[in-house]
């Protein structure tokens, strides 16, 4: 016999179906506010635009030509672009080529759609009256000039001892290290007479001095920033300043380490300006393997391609006072690279002018003042000391366009920091690598390094286009790119 159900239990189970009920109501409410006639938007990511040399805001002077290239995060086959002017289409490929004669701010609206969204972003283009510049006189060239007057060498190795800005004639001689021990060159001047002794130190055989791996992978210490007169080294019109007025050489070096460890840029300047690194332990050449890694911030109409040079610290001082040894890129030994070179710049007298140049073959120039992308005073730095300043090295030609508003930088095929050729995907992520195996003796022949301490990065050309500016190589990062 079945008995009755007592009745707290049926209270119960009443509960328990109302909250079942209750529950499957709410599920087919929420159905039923579906828009069943819509399929479902798929899923992933809408893009994303970025600007890699501003945040929205440019400068230019009327009558010149601004290409805008907007850096678009999550492309596909899918993505359109749109640009306008006031609600008036002005383009529609993925860069705006943008001109004006007239001077006043403008707004141009760009819209990047794909299958997952679309996004838009505006950017103001301040357009300012053309100035009539002076030029500064250049003067003629001065006494001779030298490098370094004490060096430290490797026994076993040979280098060149040259003198610099003295017209036609090759002062120089090639010094041996048969011996340890402190040895003198004299040169002499072909010209007055005059004599230069200059010290070469021969140290232990390579590998005395070697120091293991630490674990870090970015360089540790910046020994040198001698950056050349530039519109961007000391910040400019989008970021403002980026050293302060009375900067001393020690707290510029404390500031481009920092700017590195926050992928921020430091820029080299005109040709020959060079920043130089250390690490803390030696970083070692791979067979195969990539050994450095230096990001810059290269464009399809833009490489700055900078040399770079690499170095043993071959009397255990931990100072960068040794051999320097070029990485061979794809130009070198072509009549593309010029070995042996020096360029020297004159200070500006009066403001907002300027800067002239002349090099070793006595040509010259001028690295252009540019208001509008930096009202700075002066583009010469106050840790660069003296009325001149000579910077030596190795130089690239000059292939640089610029028709009909538009300017064009080309890449070299490889090997040069900047350069949008060297970028790759690589183990750090996406920069510029580079091998050790590279380095070149002053006579051309390989250097056979086992390893390296010092890394220096130096502006390679002295050209310049109206609307972008001189020609100088930008830093974000150097690394050990076997330490990840």
């Amino acid at each position: 016999m079945i008995g009755k159900t007592p009745s707290h239990i049926l209270k119960n189970m009443r509960s328990a179906l109302w909250g079942e009920l209750g529950v499957l109501f709410l599920l087919l409410l929420v159905l039923s506010c579906n828009d069943d006639t819509k399929p479902p938007r798929p899923v992933g990511e809408q893009p994303v635009i970025t600007w890699a040399m501003s945040s929205g805001r440019f400068r230019m002077t009327a009558g010149e030509t601004l290409m805008l290239v907007p850096d678009v995060l999550n492309i596909d086959s899918s993505t359109t672009y749109l640009w306008t002017i006031d609600g008036k289409v002005v383009g529609t490929a993925d860069h705006l080529t943008f001109y004006r004669t007239m001077a006043g701010e403008y707004y141009v609206k760009l819209i990047v759609t794909n299958r997952y969204g679309q996004t838009e972003d505006e950017v103001k283009i301040t357009v300012v009256e053309r100035e009539n510049e002076e030029l500064p006189e250049i003067p003629e060239m001065g006494d001779w000039q030298f490098p370094w007057t004490e060096i430290n060498v490797t026994l076993g190795r040979s280098i060149k001892v040259k003198a610099y800005m003295t017209g036609d004639e090759d002062v120089s001689q090639v010094f041996t290290a048969s011996g340890e021990g402190r040895y003198t060159v004299t040169l002499t001047h072909p010209g007055n007479g005059a004599q230069q002794d200059i010290v070469v130190n021969v140290c232990p055989p390579a590998g005395t001095y070697r120091r293991s791996s630490s674990g870090q992978a970015m360089v540790n210490r910046i020994y040198e920033y001698k950056p050349a007169p530039g519109h961007q080294v000391n910040g400019y019109i989008i970021t403002g300043e980026a050293y302060p007025p009375n900067c001393t050489h020690e707290q510029a070096c404390d500031s481009v380490l920092k700017y590195f460890s926050r992928m921020w840029s430091v820029s080299l300047g005109g040709q020959g300006g060079y920043l130089i690194a250390g690490f803390d332990h030696s970083v070692s050449s791979g067979e195969s393997d990539y050994d450095l890694c230096i990001k810059g911030n290269p464009f399809s109409y833009q490489s700055e391609p900078g040399i770079i040079w690499v170095s043993q610290d071959d009397n255990g001082d931990g100072l960068p006072n040794d051999q320097w040894f070029e990485l061979a890129g794809s130009e070198y030994g072509t009549d593309n690279h010029v070995v042996e070179y020096a360029i020297t710049y004159y200070r500006p007298e009066k403001a907002k002018s300027a800067v002239g140049w002349r090099d070793c073959y006595n040509q010259t120039g001028y690295i252009p003042y540019m208001s509008y992308w930096n009202p700075s005073a002066y583009y010469w730095q106050p840790w660069i000391a003296g009325m001149q300043h000579t910077y030596f090295g190795s130089r690239l030609r000059d292939h640089s366009t610029y028709e009909n508003g538009i300017s064009d930088i080309p890449p070299y095929p490889w090997g040069y920091a900047d350069n949008l050729s060297d970028l790759i995907d690589g183990p750090v992520g996406k920069m510029g690598y580079y091998h050790i195996r590279n380095a070149r003796t002053w006579d051309g022949q390989p250097a056979n390094l086992e390893y390296i301490d010092f890394v220096k990065i130096q502006t390679a050309q002295t050209g310049f286009t109206p609307n972008l500016g001189e020609i100088s190589t930008e830093v974000y990062y150097i690394g050990d790119c076997h330490i990840q």
